[in-house]
């Protein structure tokens, strides 16, 4: 599966309480990281060293309810 163009956000968003955070290594992909990426979810990119160095989240479009 290959790895799309994925949206990048500041790592310092993504490190808050109640969020669903999802590590990866730098590179990889699969259909459960598509899943999340898709649903919203923060992917973070963490190195050999399990350091964060990126995050994405992919934009969704919201609507207002009234």
């Amino acid at each position: 599966m290959k790895r799309p163009k994925l949206s990048k956000v500041p790592l310092h968003t993504v490190m808050t309480p109640a969020t669903i955070n999802i590590t990866m290594s730098p590179g990889q992909w699969d259909k459960l990281l598509q899943a999340a990426y898709d649903a919203g979810h923060n992917l973070i990119e963490v190195d050999d060293n399990e350091i964060p160095v990126r995050a994405y989240r992919k934009k969704l479009d919201v609507k207002e309810v009234t």
